[in-house]
């Protein structure tokens, strides 16, 4: 098969010509259909996260050897199956939940493999969809999309699903509140295409780019707030009457829109933060105790709620966010692109 590998941090990618792996057991090949390029493959390409103040955490130290084929939101067609595998045969389309665990703790026997101490994650610690092929270690982590578009549906295993668990845990929500999205670009928009299924509350959302707030107000009723134009934090203030957001989910989460989202939160508020830009949030502690305020992480979500998402997506047949469709070859330049913010939406890879 062919492969196109991340061979050395931050270098171009290269291909490499495979042997095409034959599924034992309960694994499953599938032929490749479409896989999104997600900001976090340009992470692993660049080898780092930035942590703010010069800090950086290294991908190596993680655990990610090269080696490496990239891309976890794939959409395949299966081509063999090991012995044992019983719900899928050959010419099935499935969407490939990548976020693989160990399979024996307290998070992978409750479909949580995503929180796993010990991750095995495809795209990310084995290899994934940049390729031809991709073996999944078990049928269990396919999902049946059927009536969905492979471009489609391939970023619901990452950008749909970290977006669909980050609103759930705002919820619940009613129609007096505000809910506060900040980023608008593929996770963002993501949130935005599901967010109105979830909750009646209002919903604002910021972001420096005023073509990604128009493709926003293209999925629904936003008020959106460019931040390079007007005060962000002032805007929600007056948006609410003062008081400030229910609840915000930090898309970007660098240090100068958490700390933004900080002080436009409520009493009681919640701040989901989800984005990987880097910073460092700095706040007063008698403040978020006086306020009772949450302040909480959201690393991708669980397999059922991948699930629940691909079923919300099919049976209210949602209008999908901005897809651009590329061959393997643009890889590289895609990565790039990610870098520059020049995406709206998501850059799928069609290997074939």
């Amino acid at each position: 098969m062919k492969s196109l590998q991340l061979a050395e941090f931050g270098k171009p990618l290269k291909w490499a010509h495979l042997d095409t792996p034959v599924p034992k057991g309960r694994e499953v090949l599938l032929k490749v259909d479409a896989c999104g390029v997600c900001h976090s493959d340009l992470h692993i390409w660049e080898g780092y996260y930035e942590l703010g103040d010069d800090e950086r955490m290294y991908i190596a130290e993680r655990g990610v050897n090269l080696p490496l084929t990239l891309g976890h939101e794939v959409v395949g067609t299966v081509e063999k199956t090991g012995d044992d595998v019983k719900g899928v045969e050959k010419g099935d389309l499935r969407l490939v939940y990548p976020w693989v665990g160990c399979g024996d703790c307290k998070y992978c026997k409750n479909d949580r493999m995503h929180m796993c101490l010990s991750p095995d994650s495809l795209g990310v610690f084995r290899n994934g969809g940049y390729s031809d092929y991709i073996l999944v270690p078990d049928e269990k982590y396919l999902v049946d999309i059927d009536g969905l578009k492979p471009e489609n549906a391939c970023s619901y295993a990452c950008a749909g699903l970290t977006a669909y668990s980050a609103l759930k845990k705002t919820m619940p929500l009613e129609a007096g509140e505000t809910l506060v999205i900040i980023g608008a670009g593929g996770l963002g928009l993501m949130a935005m295409q599901v967010v109105h299924e979830l909750t009646a509350a209002k919903v604002v959302v910021i972001d420096v780019d005023d073509s990604k707030l128009k493709s926003a107000k293209e999925l629904g009723e936003y008020v959106t707030v460019n931040s390079k134009k007007e005060d962000a934090v002032s805007r929600v203030m007056e948006l609410t009457d003062q008081k400030g957001a229910s609840a915000i989910v930090d898309f970007v989460n660098n240090g100068q829109t958490s700390a933004a989202a900080f002080s436009m939160l409520q009493k009681n508020g919640v701040m989901v933060m989800v984005g990987l830009f880097g910073g460092k949030l700095t706040f007063s502690n008698p403040v978020a105790t006086l306020k009772n305020l949450t302040i909480r992480g959201s690393y991708t979500g669980g397999l059922d709620e991948l699930r629940e998402l691909i079923d919300i997506v099919r049976g209210k047949k949602l209008k999908s966010i901005p897809v651009e469709t590329y061959g393997l070859e643009a890889a590289d330049k895609l990565l790039d692109k990610v870098k520059k913010g020049e995406i709206t939406g998501r850059a799928v890879i069609k290997p074939a």
